[in-house]
């Protein structure tokens, strides 16, 4: 990872290959169950597992790279369907797949009883309506769990990251990029 902050600060993101890396090494299933390719260890092991990408000295990497286990697959673990779990957690586990928490928006901020976007549903779907920014991963992500306002309060949503619809911009910010 170290020898290669500088050019993932450069490039704004970290390479699908540092995802599936990790995947690899066991590190994104640390306290995932065994069925769906995890470890199922307890909440130390992901303390070590934090503390350790902090020695890489890069707030971007340590975000990026943190954001996929404990933000949307944490949200997989503990509110997806057996279905949802079954189709995206194996990937996720693995690295092939990586995902993106959009709660934050640009008028709300990360006030969750603020946020302006809706989903309504439509037969099996819900129409989401709305936009989120400094979403860690959301360029990039294959799923998102996205918050939104439904008939039935604040709702965790997961789109796809190539859904009909969805739209994504690398805003070029301050402060980390990777």
């Amino acid at each position: 990872v170290i020898p290669n902050i500088d050019q993932w600060e450069e490039d704004g993101f970290l390479p699908r290959e540092i995802f599936k890396r990790f995947g690899e090494m066991g590190f994104f299933g640390i306290t995932q169950e065994e069925k769906y390719g995890g470890s199922n260890l307890d909440f130390w092991y992901d303390v070590i597992f934090i503390e350790e990408v902090s020695k890489s000295n890069s707030g971007g990497f340590g975000a990026s790279i943190s954001a996929h286990p404990y933000l949307s697959m944490s949200h997989l673990k503990h509110e997806g369907s057996d279905f949802l779990k079954d189709k995206y957690l194996p990937k996720a586990i693995s690295g092939d797949w990586h995902g993106a928490l959009a709660i934050t928006e640009p008028h709300a901020g990360s006030d969750v009883a603020n946020i302006k976007t809706t989903a309504k549903k439509d037969g099996d779907f819900y129409i989401i309506n709305g936009s989120k920014c400094f979403i860690t991963n959301g360029v990039s992500a294959d799923y998102i769990i996205v918050a939104c306002k439904t008939a039935n309060g604040i709702s965790m949503i997961l789109v796809e990251g190539n859904a009909i619809g969805l739209s994504k911009n690398n805003l070029n910010k301050l402060g980390w990029k990777a």
